[in-house]
């Protein structure tokens, strides 16, 4: 919001950002110094900033709630009051909201004065018609094995994971780290979250694993795929969702997992969403024949390079025929395709290595990488596995599911005094242990 701000105000019409997260001290200098701005800010953070005086609301003049909903279902509702008790009663309020239950009509009595409510959508909620709807029948138990067969299955440019709480999300990001989920929700340091969002956007990271109000706000034209992992509270919510896709009248795809128990609430979903049809479950045997097309059809659109020809030529003159150099080649790259698919070996772990730039010349231990990861990069000494220290650099096998999270609360530690320079050695290969 803040950043959409400045592109229309530019500099003449300042915006400060007020979040948990961020260091309190530097919003409160940015204050100081532009008193005026534009104020972006959650409730909890405004409110710190309330009872320290290092903000003053006397002369707000237009206030707008965004996302009161969801305000209020995090519990936020004693922190509006306080606010708009802050604010001069001779304001401009807007309240937004994506869904409009009990809460909010009782918020926007309590801090609106003769409100007009405008209704955007129409009286209902419906999905877009560029979006494909259906609903797919797994019990809790095989909903990540269900998950990954639908993105083999669709091979979206990129897809949203909708999960109702923290909990889930994590736990599923881990289950599917093999195929490079990563989770966002509310519970993440902010700058954890922006550089998740970052390489969501940026085609970085193409499998996103979210709740509803981490989600909130991201507009990806890039998203064909939305899949939630069970049934939305109510109906608007699960349009909400099938929204994150088949935007600016792209064409879309939504698929609602449920228990076999639940599939009876569909039939109050398709009156207001419009057509959900039943979507099978992947078999064994098309996703099979689905990677052997793409792998056939990878071959058929990569010309061989001069490596590769000069490696046909010696594998030719060792004594090997075309059919044996093609089949071992195919072999390899099966096994490949099989581990970004979670199939292999690697996927499995759900790990991925994490390259430190210090080493043996640096008088660095094991003991103080596993330190380093643990207290400053906020990971639990069971989930970090093999450790390579070569002599300049060292490299830590950590969970797919944490390379961000440890990327970004890296970056600025050091260890005996040498600054730590994190990143993802994703093609690393450790060594063997006997």
């Amino acid at each position: 919001v803040q950043r959409d701000l400045d592109d229309m105000c530019g500099r003449t019409v300042p915006s400060v950002c007020l979040i948990g997260g961020a260091p309190f001290r530097d919003q409160k200098r940015v204050l100081k110094k532009r008193p005026d701005s534009n104020v972006v800010a959650t409730p909890g953070r405004l409110c710190d900033h309330i009872d320290r005086g290092t903000v003053n609301l006397d002369d707000i003049e237009i206030f707008v709630l965004d996302e009161a909903d969801e305000m209020l279902s995090m519990g936020f509702s004693d922190d509006l009051n306080r606010i708009t008790r802050a604010m001069p009663r001779d304001r401009q309020t807007m309240l937004l909201a994506a869904t409009l239950p009990k809460s909010v009509d009782k918020l926007a009595a309590a801090a609106l004065y003769q409100p007009v409510k405008i209704n955007v959508g129409g009286t209902r909620a419906r999905a877009a018609d560029t979006v494909l709807q259906s609903v797919l029948v797994a019990p809790k138990r095989n909903r990540a094995e269900a998950i990954e067969r639908l993105i083999i299955r669709y091979d979206p440019e990129a897809c949203i994971v909708f999960c109702k709480t923290r909990n889930r999300t994590e736990e599923l990001a881990k289950e599917l780290s093999g195929i490079g989920a990563e989770a966002l929700h509310g519970g993440y340091p902010q700058k954890h979250r922006d550089s998740v969002m970052t390489r969501f956007r940026n085609g970085q990271c193409s499998l996103l694993v979210a709740t509803d109000v981490a989600s909130r706000g991201l507009d990806v034209l890039a998203v064909n795929l939305v899949i939630q992992d069970d049934m939305p509270q109510n109906s608007e919510v699960y349009v909400h969702r099938v929204g994150r896709t088949g935007r600016a009248g792209r064409e879309g795809r939504s698929i609602l997992i449920v228990s076999k128990g639940v599939k009876r609430r569909i039939g109050m979903l398709r009156k207001v969403a419009g057509h959900i049809e039943d979507e099978p479950m992947p078999s064994e045997a098309e996703i099979n024949e689905l990677v052997t097309l793409r792998l056939v059809d990878e071959i058929i659109e990569n010309e061989p390079g001069e490596v590769a020809i000069s490696t046909f030529d010696r594998a030719v003159e060792s004594g090997l025929d075309a059919q044996d150099i093609a089949l071992a080649a195919l072999q390899m790259l099966v096994h490949k395709s099989q581990s970004a698919n979670g199939n292999g070996n690697g996927s499995m772990n759900g790990t991925t290595a994490l390259a430190l730039g210090v080493g043996k010349v640096d008088r660095v231990r094991p003991k103080d990488l596993v330190a380093v990861v643990c207290n400053e990069g906020g990971l639990k000494g069971d989930k970090i596995g093999q450790i390579d220290l070569l002599d300049r650099i060292s490299v830590v096998e950590v969970p797919t599911a944490d390379i961000a999270m440890l990327l970004s609360a890296l970056s600025g530690s050091r260890i005996r005094g040498r600054w730590l320079k994190p990143r993802h050695a994703d093609d690393w290969d450790f060594a063997p242990r006997y």
